[in-house]
């Protein structure tokens, strides 16, 4: 690739990829002088965009209705959130062929359905764990665990126990939807919660980390 380098911005970290190295740092800790000197930047948004409040040659990518074989589901296709079109260009790349369900757990958990010819059939956004575990503010839990216990004799772990089931309940119910839909899915991870909700799943699955990212070098090339 040449000297660009592609930004992800998202609600809890940014993540960068610069001469095929992939960097990321929470927005507590981010400030301009942490990214590398290049002549074109192409940038994904979902949280703030005043982080980069300053930056020239900054292109800011919006979701189209089409892009190679992908194909928006949505009425309005500059709605659909830059991040998933993104993650889902990448997945189309990777997993050629095939009907894939990419699960996104990050601040929001979301799921998008895309068919084997790249066509989009919508998706789901939902609060992701953290916040589901802020919702109430007298049973508010900072903790990220995902303990799948069926009961609980304390308050605090009656809150933990029972945001667990019903994030991974949902999770689960998703991919089951799907898989008996569709035999050749492949279910697709990434965001921050990816790797403790593939530990307590039975399907097989992949994680992807760096899908958006992927994705945001595809439509460089392009």
């Amino acid at each position: 690739m040449d000297n660009s380098i592609l930004i992800d911005v998202g609600n809890t970290a940014i993540k960068w990829l610069f001469k095929g190295e992939y960097s990321s740092v929470l927005i507590s800790d981010f400030s301009l002088d942490l990214l590398p000197k290049s002549e074109r930047m192409l940038i994904s948004c979902v949280g703030d965009k005043s982080l980069l409040k300053g930056l020239d040659k900054a292109v800011f990518v919006q979701s189209p209705a089409q892009f190679g074989q992908f194909v928006s589901a949505y009425q309005t296709p500059q709605t659909l959130g830059v991040d998933r079109f993104l993650a889902m260009i990448a997945s189309i790349d990777q997993y050629p062929n095939q009907t894939r369900l990419i699960i996104d757990a990050g601040s929001a958990l979301t799921f998008d359905l895309v068919l084997a010819d790249g066509r989009h059939q919508g998706g789901l956004i939902m609060p992701g764990l953290v916040i589901l575990r802020h919702s109430f503010a007298q049973f508010s839990s900072e903790s990220k665990q995902l303990i799948l216990k069926e009961t609980a004799n304390n308050t605090q772990h009656a809150w933990e126990y029972g945001t667990s089931q019903m994030f991974m309940s949902v999770i689960e119910q998703q991919i089951q939807t799907h898989l008996s839909q569709y035999g050749d899915l492949q279910v697709i991870l990434t965001g921050g919660d990816a790797k403790i909700i593939a530990y307590r799943l039975q399907c097989s699955v992949v994680i992807k980390p760096h899908l958006v990212l992927d994705g945001l070098a595809l439509y460089a090339q392009a």
